[in-house]
């Protein structure tokens, strides 16, 4: 049976990282990391000044657990949300999953082949978030090394908590929910149904708080010694077994806590086979099949009415984003999962005290706070750097459409450029909810939009230049594309150097910050317009596949 389960597994992780008849881009890599290392190290530093700072105040009261609560649980929110996406992506919006159907296995050991490349990914972020924290909080603490091995089980087997709880929750809810009928439209609800849930869930725990009650709770779990950790990760247990484990880690009850993580890690595993046994296949029938539609004579006339070129080419790219689930999810939903959070806590937590805040702040600061919130949620744009790929094999017929090029390109880069803002239009809404000052307003939607072009132009020559073509199933664009997420985390690095220089500067007025800023940005701007139009041209298109 392992057997079986190894082979399926390493199958599936070949179809995803096979390097047959990809480029070497490996220099990619290495420049991407050695423009990263320096805000990487700016980064850390920042952070353990203030990890240091919160557990000499914590451990004045006994209470530094609390840090390893939060920051679990902090890990674990990540892991849940990118769990949800992936396990919807992968486990049923794949294609790919009725090739694999026929094989001679049983259903939990097809699910296990399906979880490897999720379970990778949220093995990257555990260990991108969990263990520089993990050494910074045993240096403050001068643990032992059995802290440290315990940390080390704890990173191998606490990513797998979370996804197993997301992929029964959802084996679950697809088994009985009708999906054959309308393929395409259940997959785009469960799509946008996940966003509206976290939304709802967010709403609904803070709307039912009482200030007064966490007031006093507050009081009583500070007299009582882990009293807060014990108050925070009350919500997820398997957060407070990993941190007691850690906090205790030189005393018997610390193998007590690790023992009682891995029997829930035990018992996640099983109720994971057994849901992927009893409902994954009966999930997955019917994901294959589609509706049947008829085109009335007034929708006709509608479709084949005369319309200018590009207009037609952009129609065209955006009923194809948002009619394909994977390009939906990756391109529109989850860029707005972040915005919408970030949204939702500030007019429910902090709405009133930000509004209050916002005034008192330098003008200088708050410009390059904004400016850097924009830098984050634009630098990866996912419908630039698919631009070409998204069509696949097909990409020739782009040559024998009466299209002229240009207008082909001014389509594809309109529409990631307009899809691109759609999270940042969010952020403008908070904005003006807490009165940011007319001036920086203006001046920081200006020097975005500005920088959303660039950051469009960036991704786009990206895709042309290394496109992936060669694919089976839409979730492959998006799946071992580690290029664009180095040029997202270059770009964050330049500019985050440029803020913090301009943070630490003797300027003091807001405008001539933005002037700095607005000239940097227009010139790697107009760097990268001049390079595009060298380098992306007619011929380009034409050997885009070899």
């Amino acid at each position: 049976m392992m057997r079986n389960t190894w082979t399926v597994t390493k199958i599936m992780l070949k179809m995803q990282y096979s390097s047959a008849g990809k480029q070497n881009n490996a220099w990619i890599y290495v420049v991407g990391s050695l423009i990263l290392i320096p805000f990487f190290i700016m980064i850390m530093q920042g952070l353990n000044s203030i990890f240091s700072n919160a557990y000499h105040i914590l451990a004045e009261v006994n209470q530094e657990s609390m840090l390893l609560g939060l920051v679990l649980l902090f890990i674990t929110a990540i892991l849940l949300f990118f769990s949800f996406i992936m396990v919807l992506s992968t486990f049923y919006f794949s294609d790919d999953i009725t090739a694999y159907i026929p094989l001679p296995v049983h259903p939990y050991q097809l699910l296990t082949g399906k979880a490897a490349n999720p379970l990778i990914y949220n093995y990257l972020i555990s260990a991108l978030l969990f263990l520089p924290f993990l050494f910074m909080y045993g240096s403050l603490s001068n643990a032992s090394v059995i802290f440290y091995a315990y940390g080390f089980i704890l990173f191998l087997i606490f990513p797998i908590i979370p996804f197993s709880l997301v992929a029964i929750i959802l084996m679950f809810i697809m088994r009985y929910v009708n999906i054959a009928k309308n393929k395409d439209r259940s997959k785009i609800f469960m799509g946008v149904g996940s966003l509206l849930f976290i939304i709802f869930i967010n709403v609904l725990v803070r709307l039912n708080m009482d200030d007064a009650a966490l007031v006093d709770t507050l009081t009583v779990a500070i007299q009582e010694q882990e009293g807060l950790l014990q108050m925070i990760t009350i919500i997820f247990p398997p957060a407070y077994f990993g941190a007691s484990s850690l906090y205790f880690a030189d005393s018997w009850s610390g193998i007590l806590f690790l023992l009682a993580l891995l029997a829930v890690f035990a018992l996640s595993i099983l109720l994971f086979i057994w849901a992927g046994q009893q409902f994954y296949l009966k999930g997955v029938r019917g994901m294959s099949s589609g509706s049947k539609g008829k085109l009335s004579a007034k929708t006709s006339q509608k479709l084949t009415q005369q319309r200018s070129i590009l207009k037609t080419y952009i129609l065209k790219e955006i009923k194809i984003i948002f009619r394909t689930p994977a390009f939906l999810m990756q391109c529109v939903i989850q860029s707005l999962f972040f915005p919408v959070f970030i949204t939702v806590i500030l007019f429910l937590d902090m709405g009133d005290e930000l509004a209050g805040f916002v005034p008192t702040a330098p003008e200088k600061n708050l410009f390059l706070i904004l400016f850097m919130i924009s830098i984050f949620i634009l630098s990866a744009n996912a419908t630039a750097f698919t631009a070409f790929s998204r069509e696949g094999a097909s990409n020739k017929l782009n040559l024998f459409l009466p299209i002229p090029f240009h207008n082909l390109l001014q389509a594809k880069l309109l529409v990631a450029y307009f899809i691109s803002l759609l999270p940042f239009i969010l952020i403008m809404g908070v904005g003006i909810y807490v009165n940011i000052p007319l001036e920086i307003f203006i001046g920081w939607i200006g020097i975005t939009l500005l920088y959303n072009w660039l950051a469009v132009m960036i991704n786009f020559i990206i895709d042309i230049q290394i496109p992936k073509l060669h694919w089976t199933d839409e979730q492959e664009l998006f799946k071992g594309r580690f290029i664009p997420f180095f040029i997202s985390l270059a770009q964050i690095a330049f500019f985050g150097i440029l803020t913090i220089i301009l943070w630490n500067t003797n300027i003091t007025g807001v405008y001539p910050v933005m002037f700095i800023m607005l000239m940097v940005t227009l010139a790697v701007t107009i760097s990268a317009q001049a390079y595009s139009r060298k380098k992306v041209t007619l011929k380009t298109l034409q050997n885009l596949d070899s």
